[in-house]
């Protein structure tokens, strides 16, 4: 009878030791998120989300500002009618659509800064609330019956504490992690190409607005006409390739940020309902 005695208290101790040990963990993981690794890694992939896509928005915005300037450079003429006409006006629907484009990556890039300033804080709350389930269960395990006879409400409280805290502290910065680098090792190719061909168009923005061009200066109306004219057509010629890369751009980033870890985050959370045996 003693011995029996003897051993239910020590049954009960070790799960206490560990769910105490646990609730301490995670406290100190919610005052200090970034030594959680998944933490660290997904802010890293965020940054260099927010690095490419600042990137991204100055060269699609030379290629705007080039263009827009291209529409401005007027030509005056006495001979029959006086007044002056812009030969390059008809660009107008690519710069539009550049302009357009470029306001797509900005937003993107506000929304990785936005997630890259946030993802500390949530999972430092998930933290919190993973310990209190941990020290509610330390709590039960010291009364009289254990956490077998703690209420349901109670036990259904403190269980959906801790479903909550792992998917703000464990599951979501995991699912950021997985859909990044699946994401990266998805698109890389389609990255590359996208990039080689707004690097080549942005050149040609470059020479449309006189970059690097000491010569600017001395060349004569005509010229210059002629030099926005041929740049001006090959903006025009490259309008499906620039529409193309840009787009492909945009898509990659919100494949990245938001499709990719929104779907790793159903599967993660989906695997933990099955392996608790939660379902809220």
């Amino acid at each position: 009878m003693s011995q029996s005695a003897t051993a239910h208290p020590r049954r009960r101790s070790l799960p206490l030791l560990v769910s105490l040990v646990l609730a301490l963990a995670f406290v100190a993981l919610a005052f200090a998120p970034r030594l959680n690794p998944l933490v660290g890694r997904a802010e890293a992939f965020q940054h260099d989300i927010a690095v490419a896509s600042a990137a991204t928005y100055v060269s699609l915005r030379a290629i705007n500002a080039a263009l827009s300037f291209a529409q401005e450079v007027e030509v005056g003429g006495s001979v029959v009618v006086s007044g002056s006409v812009r030969p390059l006006k008809w660009l107008e629907p690519v710069d539009d659509t550049v302009e357009r484009v470029s306001g797509l990556v900005f937003m993107v890039a506000v929304i990785t800064g936005v997630l890259s300033m946030s993802t500390a804080p949530i999972a430092a709350a998930g933290c919190l609330l993973i310990a209190l389930a941990f020290t509610a269960r330390c709590t039960c395990d010291v009364v009289p019956g254990g956490w077998s006879r703690t209420p349901m409400p109670l036990r259904r409280a403190f269980d959906g504490c801790g479903a909550f805290g792992f998917a703000l502290a464990v599951a979501l910065p995991l699912a950021f992690v997985l859909g990044m680098w699946g994401g990266a090792w998805l698109t890389q190719d389609a990255w590359a190409e996208a990039n080689a061909t707004l690097a080549r168009i942005g050149g040609e923005a470059e020479r449309l607005i006189g970059v690097d061009r000491p010569d600017m200066a001395e060349r004569n109306w005509l010229d210059t006409i002629e030099a926005y004219r041929a740049a001006a057509g090959t903006f025009w010629n490259s309008a499906d390739e620039l529409l193309s890369a840009s787009l492909s751009l945009t898509g990659i980033f919100l494949l990245r940020m938001i499709v990719l870890p929104v779907l790793m985050l159903l599967v993660v959370l989906r695997v933990f309902w099955h392996l608790t045996g939660l379902r809220h």
